[in-house]
């Protein structure tokens, strides 16, 4: 039985099965050849991935050719007779609201950091705590040599005890008024200088012990054990990670958006899934000449010390609100030579849906969204996911909606 078919559908299919069969020819040949190369050496593998690769890339231009001429037969009102139609996830087009945020990048910084140093000159006796190690507040973290001081408040104490005794005869000889006035005079004098300088050694001794000023642990060590200690020199690196400061450098232009209390979100690059909303802990006064900005200043707990100093973060400022405003995700906006654009599932010729390519008047950004001006009207159905596996008037099947 010889069935007739109309000639107009019969240009097209002819034309997509000489492809078809193209591509099956070129897959047999790219077997057969493959099948002659015997095993070699490394150079015949190359040769063999090298010609598969050209014949992949032969089989996916001929692909698209199909694919393009499947696409006029649909544009043409034609049935191709294909079940493959690009599933696609949509979503219905409704005005919400949009808001427009400002993003900044900023850095983290310890509430509590200090640089422990010795007050006076001496050598290194001990290191209490070793890198990493918890202090306390007011433990003793470091100790200079005290040998030299220790020996002149040895000789201070000695030549004390010997003035007190002779200044106390001195008064009880002038309280009988026996001896001179200036004799008991010098030696009270006498007593009370050397018990001043006792107390000055004793201050410098105390000044070679280094004490941590708050709960934290050791950093860093910046001197070992024996070397010379100048006073100021740093000696070691105590840290509390407990609170954190978030400084950013902001745009001038920004500072109607930004204000002390305002709450802003907080984002760290190292965690993608953190956001949190945190109220500005301070605002600069000082507009910075040479980049034309001010510091803003955040104040976060750091619960199980999970962020470091120096760690980049971003800070998000709320601009502006729009009411009503269509808004889609920024990920969905393609651009090529006529400007932005998005697919839309619409019905097409045959009576199929078909991805439909629409061109927007693309708004404002913030927060990976996207504000629409024009080109969008309420109710259109907006392919989402597999929006990047569809070509205009190719056939789509809606999976599910958003």
């Amino acid at each position: 039985m010889i069935l007739a078919v109309p000639n107009k559908y019969t240009k097209g299919l002819k034309s997509t099965l000489r492809l078809s069969a193209l591509i099956l020819l070129v897959l047999t040949w790219g077997m057969q050849s493959c099948s002659r190369e015997s095993p070699g050496s490394d150079d015949d593998s190359h040769t063999i991935r090298s010609q598969i690769d050209e014949y992949n890339e032969e089989i996916h231009r001929l692909s698209q050719k199909v694919n393009e001429l499947h696409r006029k037969l649909n544009e043409q009102g034609e049935d191709t007779g294909r079940n493959d139609h690009v599933p696609v996830t949509v979503s219905e087009v409704e005005p919400s609201l949009f808001t427009e945020y400002i993003r900044v990048s900023a850095s983290v910084e310890a509430v509590n950091s200090a640089t422990i140093s010795p007050e006076t000159n001496g050598h290194i006796l001990r290191l209490y705590a070793n890198k990493g190690e918890p202090v306390k507040k007011g433990q003793i973290v470091a100790r200079l040599s005290t040998d030299v001081v220790e020996g002149q408040i040895e000789e201070v104490k000695t030549n004390l005890q010997l003035a007190e005794t002779v200044y106390q005869r001195q008064k009880r000889l002038w309280s009988q008024e026996i001896g001179s006035e200036i004799q008991y005079l010098e030696a009270k004098n006498h007593a009370e200088r050397l018990s001043k300088n006792l107390e000055t050694l004793q201050s410098q001794k105390d000044m070679a012990v280094m004490k941590a000023p708050f709960d934290g642990f050791v950093d860093e060590h910046h001197i070992k054990e024996g070397e010379l200690a100048m006073a100021g020199t740093p000696v070691m690196q105590i840290i509390s990670l407990d609170k954190l400061y978030i400084n950013a450098d902001v745009s001038e232009s920004y500072l109607p958006y930004v204000s002390a209390g305002e709450e802003v979100v907080l984002r760290f690059p190292a965690y993608p899934d953190v956001e949190i909303a945190v109220p500005v802990h301070r605002v600069g006064h000082v507009i910075n000449p040479e980049n034309r900005s001010f510091r803003m200043q955040l104040k976060i707990k750091n619960e199980n010390d999970r962020y470091k100093p120096n760690m980049m973060a971003n800070i998000s400022v709320q601009a502006s609100e729009i009411k009503d405003a269509v808004v889609i995700p920024s990920m969905l906006i393609g651009y090529d030579t006529q400007g932005h654009y998005v697919y839309l599932a619409e019905e097409g010729p045959a009576g199929y849906l078909v991805a439909r390519k629409a061109y927007i008047e693309r708004g404002r950004d913030g927060e990976g969204k996207t504000q629409v001006k024009d080109g969008l009207a309420e109710g259109d159905l907006l392919i989402r996911k597999g929006h990047r596996n569809v070509a205009n008037g190719e056939a789509i099947r809606i999976e599910s909606y958003e």
